[in-house]
């Protein structure tokens, strides 16, 4: 599995992905809510950047993006 499809999966899941300062999440999953978000769903935070896209594999490029400029 490619960490592209494993990162999905976590976030279908439910879960959000963190790692090295960056976060990845499923908008709605975070919200706790049943009040839908229209466009917009998923977030990539970091303490520098923040982004809502609509597309889960444009999410995830940007996620991995950031993990791997972003070391501790």
């Amino acid at each position: 599995m490619s960490d592209n499809e494993l990162y999905k999966a976590v976030i279908f899941d439910g879960a959000a992905v963190e790692c090295n300062g960056v976060s990845l999440c499923n908008l709605q999953d975070v919200m706790n809510t049943s009040v839908t978000i229209p466009r917009a769903k998923y977030q990539v935070w970091s303490r520098s950047y923040t982004e809502l896209f609509y597309n889960i594999d444009e999410a995830v490029n940007k996620f991995i993006e950031l993990k791997s400029k972003r070391k501790f």
